[in-house]
C-alpha cells in the first residue's frame, strides 16, 4: 500500500471508531429522570450544545410519537415524577427548564428567562 492510501485508511478508521464515542458521550451528558406517556423529564449537564440536547431527547421518545422532553441543567428543579401532560408541571419547574423537545414536530425550543 502506498503512503497516501495508508494515511487515508488510518484517517477513515479513526473517523469510524470515533463515531460511537460521540453517541456515548451524548448519553453520559443527559439522563432521563422520569417519564409518563407524553412527558419526559431530563437532566443535562450545563452548557451543552443544542445538538446534544436534541439527540438525547430524540432517543428518549419513539419516532413520531407525541412526546415532550423537558430539559433542566439544575437537577434540583426537576419534579420527582413526570405528569401525564405538560400543563400539570409546576410553574416553578417550567421556569427553571432550559429547553423543551417537541418530538412529533422534531423541534427543540430553547427557553430564556424574561425579566
Amino acid at each position: 500500500m502506498n503512503p497516501s492510501l495508508k494515511s487515508l485508511a488510518l484517517v477513515a478508521s479513526a473517523l469510524v471508531l470515533a463515531q460511537p464515542m460521540t453517541a456515548a458521550a451524548a448519553e453520559d451528558d443527559c439522563t432521563v429522570k422520569s417519564r409518563s406517556n407524553a412527558v419526559v423529564l431530563m437532566h443535562c449537564k450545563a452548557q451543552l450544545d443544542d445538538k446534544v440536547w436534541a439527540d438525547a431527547a430524540k432517543a428518549a421518545c419513539e419516532p413520531g410519537k407525541a412526546c415532550n422532553v423537558w430539559i433542566w441543567e439544575d437537577r434540583g428543579m426537576i419534579p420527582l415524577t413526570a405528569p401525564e401532560t405538560d400543563t400539570d408541571l409546576p410553574k416553578s419547574a417550567t421556569r427553571a427548564a432550559v429547553a423543551v423537545w417537541i418530538n412529533d414536530s422534531a423541534n427543540l425550543m430553547k427557553l430564556k428567562k424574561v425579566r
